[in-house]
């Protein structure tokens, strides 16, 4: 059995530079958190740092997709919130900080937890109904390997239990298998377990590179403060004193089809991103990305042979075969109706 996510395997690679931001620029103390504003929604902070989620806000349904936004600028009808002069200054500030220690970035390998929420189908709009535990890795510019190592399900002690409160436990699933890619610059390599299939989504020769950060979700990937400036609507919201709380909403009408909004949980001495949460389109699914950095390694110099391997073209698998992304999405768009259910 596989488990995939609304996250398209490029959507995932924009993640890889945030996740460990650190240099000695990231030890001055970052601006304080701006007040939320009379128009702010009633949320707490992500459930993986102690609250419940923020309440995701309805937006048109769409499936997130991978790669870059369709060239103009379409805006939604207007900003969520509103900012004073001074209020957007402190939040510019903030943005060139997290810029300069993201440049510093030369690798690193990551752990993380990926916990999904679901309004309709999980266990309670408080609880989480898959928790992911995995490996990300980086190299500069543009490889990567993001690997799920194992997936548990929320599952009830009993199943005829259908009120709120039916006691239960995060079971390991041995047979379900996570996603899996590999990037080595020049194209995306995706394990589809259920299919057999290694599929290949090459990249645009203007996308590779340091340009790759203008994909999907820039401020995941390099943090450069004016473009997060021009594409999104952000604010600092009020949290726990030793972190940063970004809140970020897409002024491109392309891209609030991907993703109605993003959290990032900043480390405030030292800029490290501790938590990301991303609110889907549709308002009743979202997940977060808890980074540990006790399990993470840094601009590490002595990675050895299997880091650099990570990022190779992979063989493919015995009696899987290899397909080019592009052949195969006329296809899921429309099904054979022989496949139809």
């Amino acid at each position: 059995m596989t488990h995939r996510t609304l996250f398209g395997a490029s959507w995932l690679f924009t993640v890889c530079v945030v996740l460990t931001t650190e240099s000695t620029e990231a030890q001055q103390a970052a601006p304080p958190a701006v007040a939320a504003t009379s128009q702010d929604a009633a949320g707490g902070l992500p459930s993986a740092l102690g609250g419940a989620p923020p309440a995701p806000r309805s937006s048109a349904d769409a499936q997130l997709v991978a790669g870059p936004p369709v060239a103009g600028p379409v805006q939604p009808p207007g900003p969520p919130f509103q900012l004073s002069e001074v209020e957007h200054q402190q939040v510019y500030t903030t943005l060139k900080m997290w810029e300069q220690t993201s440049q510093q970035i030369e690798n690193f390998n990551a752990e993380f937890t990926r916990l999904e929420y679901d309004a309709v189908f999980g266990p309670g709009r408080d609880k989480h109904m898959i928790e992911s535990t995995g490996t990300l890795s980086f190299s500069k510019p543009d490889k990567g390997s993001f690997k799920i190592d194992a997936i548990r399900r929320w599952t009830k002690q009993n199943p005829q239990d259908a009120s709120p409160a039916a006691a239960g436990e995060y079971v390991l699933q041995k047979d379900e298998v996570g996603e899996h890619w590999v990037c080595d610059g020049k194209a995306i390599y995706e394990y589809n377990h259920r299919d057999k299939q290694l599929v290949v989504s090459r990249i645009p020769e203007e996308m590779r590179g340091q340009n790759i950060v203008d994909g999907p979700l820039p401020f995941l990937f390099g943090a450069q403060a004016d473009k997060l400036d021009q594409r999104y609507w952000i604010r600092t919201k009020q949290s726990d004193p030793s972190q940063i709380w970004l809140e970020a909403y897409p002024k491109w009408q392309a891209d609030a089809a991907n993703y109605h909004s993003v959290d990032v949980m900043l480390d405030r001495k030292t800029m490290q991103p501790r938590a990301l949460q991303v609110r889907l389109p549709g308002g009743q699914q979202w997940h977060v990305y808890v980074f540990d950095p006790e399990k993470t390694n840094v601009n590490e110099t002595k990675l050895g042979a299997w880091f650099t391997g990570l990022f190779s073209a992979p063989r493919t698998p015995f009696g899987w075969t290899k397909v080019n992304a592009e052949s195969i999405a006329p296809q899921a768009a429309n099904p054979p109706a022989a496949l139809q259910r």
